[in-house]
């Protein structure tokens, strides 16, 4: 699909990834969520080479989830955005230490780390413990048991947001997941609450972080985490 920008959107292949790994690593570098959930060495080498196999890791058969990936590509071939969406065709029944929804399903801590690809070299545990392993929880619990989609990460090169690109790969996104008949959920920032309100979607969970209580978030301030839910839509 191409818009009136010269942007295509296109599914990505793993070819893609070192690519995916280094734009996210440029979009967030300065956020300061961010800095406090991945540290000094978020965008070392060796970081981007963990996130790029934790992306290969999220292609690999599974009976309950299948991960998908898609890219906003320029004129010139180049990838100015891209999105990740997980399909999730059951709950959870795994053994280990996780966490559990309100249904009795057992979400995992393996696997949500996978899911972001691995928190990384430099990240902080505690905070990514009790930011992703409790909003994860909370999107599960929403849920109800029955199959959903999740949006893991929607991001656009700075230089290009607030062109509609991000709204763009939203909506092509949303329209896969109304296809399957799927609810859907994501992880909300101050900043993109506001459009996924107007699409659907309501919160169903938030947390205040006060930054400053971190290793590595000293001098910051605060801010809010949401999960949001979208009911399954009906394509008549």
């Amino acid at each position: 699909m191409s818009t009136s920008q010269g942007i295509s959107l296109l599914p990505c292949t793993p070819t893609d990834f070192p690519t995916l790994a280094a734009l996210e690593s440029v979009v967030f570098y300065h956020d300061e969520f961010s800095i406090v959930a991945f540290g000094p060495e978020r965008a070392s080498a060796e970081n981007l080479a963990i996130r790029t196999q934790g992306f290969h890791k999220t292609l690999e058969p599974e009976s309950q989830k299948s991960t998908e990936y898609f890219k906003a590509v320029n004129e010139s071939g180049e990838i100015v955005g891209w999105s990740s969406w997980s399909f999730v065709h059951g709950g959870k029944n795994g053994e280990g230490d996780g966490v559990w929804s309100g249904k009795g399903e057992k979400l995992v801590k393996k696997d949500i780390e996978e899911d972001s690809g691995g928190w990384g070299v430099s990240a902080n545990v505690r905070f990514c413990e009790e930011v992703f392993l409790v909003a994860d929880e909370w999107m599960v619990e929403s849920t109800k048991g029955e199959p959903y989609a999740k949006l893991n990460v929607l991001i656009v090169s700075p230089s290009l947001q607030r062109r509609g690109i991000g709204t763009l790969m939203l909506s092509e996104g949303l329209k896969e997941v109304d296809r399957r008949g799927l609810q859907c959920v994501l992880g909300a920032s101050p900043e993109g609450a506001g459009l996924y309100e107007k699409i659907g979607f309501k919160e169903v969970g938030s947390m205040e972080l006060k930054l400053w209580e971190y290793e590595g978030g000293e001098g910051m301030g605060m801010t809010r985490h949401g999960v949001m839910h979208r009911p399954a839509v009906v394509v008549k």
